[in-house]
């Protein structure tokens, strides 16, 4: 069976980071170790309620969702992750799926930042349409937040969809500096084909194997064959050396 169907790009279970903070004891507490290759998971954390009404300026005990209105289109938000900075801020990822949406159509993620304080969460930012996104009014499918790719964490997001029995996937980076997050680039992030007429069956799934800190990174690919392409960061995003290997649809 295909990995790549429809608003799932990826079902693995993440390397997710979760903020432990005191005051807040809805936060999920503890961090695993991170290794390569970085894993995106797609399951959505429910218990981070306080973080997320704090954001959507939400009253205490609000359900985990919230609308907004962006360029004339409804967006329902809902919490997804969340990843405590050094400096104790909490990142926190939700994601806005957009209503009665067409097949080319997508949803949008939002970013906020809040700092912890004795009374709970303060917001410090929002950041609303950064990171990969999904067909058919989806946010990112799925997304990790990992320490690897440099000195300040990063934010992975993934989406994408199918076409005419054609799915592809695209993952972006997002650097989480203390001043706000940061687009750096997108890599293909997989590619399944087979489902329509007269297309050739091929497979290909990527994830972030190795990485220079603030230079570069290199993601393998499996499948129909395996190989390598390494992103360099230019001009503050990072490209592609060479040519894409992984099909298009």
């Amino acid at each position: 069976m295909r990995k790549f169907v429809l608003a799932v790009l990826v079902a693995l279970s993440g390397l997710v980071s979760p903020a432990a903070s005191a005051f807040d004891p809805d936060t999920p507490v503890g961090e695993k170790k991170e290794v390569f290759p970085i894993m995106l998971g797609s399951e959505e954390d429910t218990t981070i309620g306080l973080a997320f009404q704090t954001a959507f300026g939400l009253p205490r005990g609000a359900e985990p969702e919230a609308t907004r209105t962006i360029d004339g289109q409804s967006y329902h938000f809902r919490p997804a992750a969340i990843h405590l900075l050094p400096n104790n801020v909490g990142v926190l990822l939700s994601i806005g799926s957009l209503d009665d949406a067409g097949h080319s159509e997508s949803g949008l993620n939002a970013i906020h930042y809040l700092k912890s304080s004795p009374a709970g969460w303060v917001k410090q930012g929002e950041w609303i349409g950064l990171g990969a996104t999904g067909t058919v009014g989806n946010g990112a499918t799925s997304w990790a937040f990992s320490s690897l790719l440099g000195r300040n964490p990063y934010l992975i997001t993934a989406g994408g969809g199918v076409w005419q029995g054609c799915a592809i996937g695209s993952a972006a980076v997002t650097e989480l500096t203390p001043e706000g997050p940061v687009d750096r680039g997108a890599f293909t992030e997989g590619m399944s084909s087979g489902a329509g007429i007269g297309q050739k069956e091929e497979q290909y799934d990527g994830k972030i194997a190795a990485a220079v800190a603030d230079k570069s990174f290199t993601v393998a690919y499996t499948g129909t064959r395996a190989f390598k392409q390494q992103y360099v960061l230019k001009g503050g995003k990072y490209e592609l050396v060479g040519k894409d290997q992984v099909p298009g649809c």
